[in-house]
């Protein structure tokens, strides 16, 4: 019976609208824990503000996010999480001058940060793990420079390039070369090899404004996407002499962000302002027309009243046999504090050359095989991670021992390093990280379970233009209580909902969904 119904929930989530509102500030940015193929771990999504990281079980939405505190008055930039099976207790966010590298898994009261990475001397403007090796790291900042971090030896850069002219905008290491990175700075694109010294190995004069976009392409070495406010994306092969796109699209729109998709030959655009929505095109060119042919927009993802802030793709299944056998959704987060899954269709996927259960001849890097399936929404200090028996002493010999804590992996990897241990002190900054788990243990989560509930809303689609049917909507609106439809709830948690809402003097302290 209860198998029946997780499949149940399973298929609802695949063809459903999600909505999570978050009441409080709006986060600065997100990251998706599957957003690489080929991944078997669980759907966890990563939000992050100036209050510090939120982690939602996108398997469990009623449930509220766990909470690491971190209260900075610098906005946030990016915060990634590691790809890799063998790592994928990291997570790494901005703080201003600093990067901060988190461990899901540590047993630490204080705080969960692991390293904090320091070596410009202005605001980090983008973060990039390698795809190739789970200790490498790259970042970008307002000071022009690019370090390669090694985080086996965090105290500084392993490498680093610099532009001297321009600050740093994006950063990203190729997807199938591990020496090739690329950075933007201002107009400019910078190629580089770190087998080539401090000089560029190409430089491109892109755009006509500052670029604010970088993408390798998942497949070719050589091809990577930029955008600019000057509302054009442009697809370069670094390895051509002239400065002449490969096929450029012309948008109505500044682009903030253009990206790859996961499947086909798409591109997602994310506007900088005046429009809501994300743009879906297909980045192939037709041989009849010609590359500076204007492309129609093959799909419109709406939803948003606000501003979208950040997008990513949500995989389920595998590339097995060189067959794709994967479904997608698109998960995005705006300034209207809304974060959003959307439902990709066959017809849509159809229109970049992709179809379910297709034959590829080649895949991406994969770096999450044999990854466990699990969450890192609960903390590690309620559940009992190694042993029934064990105290976080013991826990901690025995890791220094050799046997395998949390979140690493016993398989072996040629040419790679084991895992830094995660260890019982954290990292030894006084006034640098606060923990509000210290000052107020009982409360790990930011917020009751009802007052988390009533932001969820789930839906099927329909022609509304919130994607959600009117009972949902209900929960956000109290003006529409007064609907007949408020007895119909589609769900459990809608019900537990209404039933605080009618009874505040019942306090609920956790609720869990079987």
């Amino acid at each position: 019976m209860i198998a029946k119904r997780l499949a149940k929930m399973d298929l609802f989530a695949w063809t459903s609208q999600l909505a999570l509102h978050q009441s409080r500030r709006a986060v600065e940015t997100l990251y998706w824990h599957r957003e690489l193929p080929c991944s078997c771990s669980k759907p966890i999504l990563t939000l992050h503000r100036r209050q510090g990281l939120h982690i939602i079980d996108l398997d469990s939405p009623w449930s509220p996010p766990r909470h690491l505190a971190h209260h900075t008055p610098w906005e946030v930039a990016d915060v990634q999480w590691s790809p890799f099976a063998i790592r994928d207790y990291w997570v790494v966010s901005t703080s201003n001058q600093k990067a901060l590298v988190w461990n899901l898994a540590m047993i630490n009261i204080r705080s969960s940060v692991e390293h904090v990475l320091h070596a410009h001397s202005r605001a980090i403007t983008d973060i990039n793990f390698s795809a190739h090796h789970p200790d490498i790291l790259a970042t970008c900042a307002v000071d022009s420079f690019v370090h390669c971090w090694d985080l086996r030896h965090p105290s500084r850069p392993a490498l680093t390039f610099c532009d001297w002219f321009a600050g740093a905008t994006q950063v990203k290491w190729n997807r199938q070369d591990p020496h090739i990175l690329a950075s933007s700075h201002d107009r400019n694109l910078r190629i580089w090899d770190d087998r080539k010294g401090a000089y560029p190995l190409r430089s491109i004069e892109a755009h006509t404004t500052k670029i604010y976009g970088v993408d390798w392409n998942r497949l070719e070495t050589q091809y990577l996407v930029t955008c600019s406010l000057d509302k054009t994306i442009k697809v370069w092969d670094y390895t051509k002499s002239t400065d002449e796109p490969e096929r450029v699209i012309h948008t109505p729109y500044p682009v903030w962000r253009a990206r790859h998709t996961p499947f086909g030959s798409g591109l997602l655009a994310m506007p900088q302002r005046g429009d809501n929505d994300l743009h879906l095109y297909d980045r192939r060119i037709e041989e009849m027309k010609g590359k500076n042919h204007t492309q129609p927009l093959v799909h419109r993802f709406s939803g948003h009243h606000d501003q979208v802030k950040e997008f990513l793709w949500r995989p389920r299944g595998n590339v097995t046999s060189n067959v794709d056998d994967r479904d997608f959704q698109l998960v995005s987060w705006g300034t209207d504090k809304l974060l959003r899954l959307h439902e990709v269709n066959k017809e849509v996927l159809g229109k970049v050359g992709y179809q379910k259960g297709m034959e590829v001849k080649r895949t991406t890097n994969s770096t999450r095989k044999d990854a466990v399936y699990k969450t890192f929404r609960d903390d590690p200090l309620s559940r009992k991670t190694i042993g029934s028996q064990d105290s976080p002493i013991k826990t901690q010999l025995r890791l220094e021992h050799g046997t395998d804590g949390p979140g690493m992996s016993s398989m072996s990897t040629a040419g790679i390093s084991r895992a830094s241990l995660p260890f019982i002190g954290g990292y030894g900054l006084e006034g640098f990280v606060s923990s509000g788990r210290s000052k107020n243990p009982a409360n790990k989560n930011d917020m009751d379970p009802i007052s988390w509930m009533r932001g969820v809303k789930i839906g099927k689609h329909d022609s509304s233009p919130s994607g959600m049917h009117q009972s949902t909507s209900a929960i956000l609106s109290p003006s529409l209580k007064a609907d007949p439809s408020w007895e119909n709830f589609e769900s459990l948690g809608e019900e537990i909902t209404a039933s605080g809402d009618r009874f505040p003097k019942v306090n609920f302290d956790e609720v869990c969904f079987l």
